[in-house]
């Protein structure tokens, strides 16, 4: 892979060989991104396809009469539809991602930006103006170049992965997207080391372990509400109590959840002396 053009507030302090443990990692952020590639394809394609139904169903409605409706809100409807169609799916066709083949050690200021959906929010990190990839529940806030500290600069070693749009016979140059993928930052993310000691897969079980935990507690409240509270009783009960239920109902769950992990790490001290527990965050670290 050719070397990407970085903002001058980014500076190469070195490069290394990619560890067998790092090329692991690489090779599976590489594989979400390909698939989040293919989901822009599918995505254009159904919305393609919506089109074709719209424009088959264009007969009927002229059939019932509908012309006003047809002109000004059948047709803008089927060409906003082909235009978003377009543009999503060439979002994945023409797009091509791969991997550097050396680890750098790069230097300058962590910024972000906040997406907000709704009542939920993400950031997304940048070094100069390379987005950053993290490892699954990681943040890099306390990292954040601010007139506080400085605006100071941090040190990461990262694999670059660039994202070209292919190009057409004869078109102009397109240059790569530009993002990296972080595998070590000092007593924060050491990917080698984690890998060594909890397995190569150790990040998906750990997503996958949290995402059926926050299903289950979910499910389980759910269906703890509607035993004391069956949807035939809403009409009948004031709102106020139904919200508190909720609340109290989610509340205890919660708390059997801590009680349940805290009897769990009591059982396994218990079972072995020499056992210590560490969060996920001191073994991304490589500190457990």
């Amino acid at each position: 892979m050719k070397r990407i053009d970085m903002d001058t507030r980014v500076t190469v302090q070195g490069e290394r060989k990619i560890t067998a443990n790092e090329q692991a990692y690489a090779k599976q952020v590489l594989a979400l991104k390909k698939l989040q590639l293919r989901a822009y394809v599918l995505i254009g394609g159904f919305l393609l396809a919506l089109a074709c139904l719209l424009i088959a169903a264009l007969p009927f409605g002229l059939a019932r009469g509908g012309i006003l409706a047809i002109l000004f809100v059948g047709i803008p409807t089927i060409g906003l539809t082909l235009y978003a169609g377009r543009g999503i799916g060439n979002q994945g066709l023409r797009k091509r991602a791969a991997l550097g083949n050396t680890v750098c050690t790069v230097k300058g200021p962590v910024t972000y930006i906040t997406h907000r959906v709704k009542n939920s929010r993400a950031e997304e990190f940048f070094v100069g103006d390379i987005t950053l990839w993290l490892p699954p529940s990681t943040s890099l806030l306390p990292f954040v170049a601010t007139e506080k500290n400085g605006y100071r600069e941090t040190e990461l070693d990262v694999i670059f992965i660039e994202t070209r749009s292919k190009q057409k016979t004869g078109g102009a140059s397109v240059a790569p997207h530009k993002e990296a993928l972080v595998v070590y930052l000092a007593d924060y993310i050491d990917i080698h080391t984690v890998f060594n000691r909890h397995g190569r897969h150790y990040l998906i079980r750990e997503s996958i372990s949290t995402f059926a935990g926050t299903i289950g507690c979910i499910v389980i409240g759910a269906l703890g509400y509607l035993y004391f509270f069956p949807t035939e009783q809403w009409l009948q009960t004031g709102l106020m109590v139904l919200f508190l239920a909720l609340l109290a109902d989610f509340a205890i769950v919660a708390l059997g959840c801590y009680l349940i992990n805290k009897l769990y790490l009591a059982v396994r001290k218990r079972l072995d002396p020499n056992f210590r527990p560490s969060s996920y965050g001191e073994r991304l670290a490589g500190k457990a």
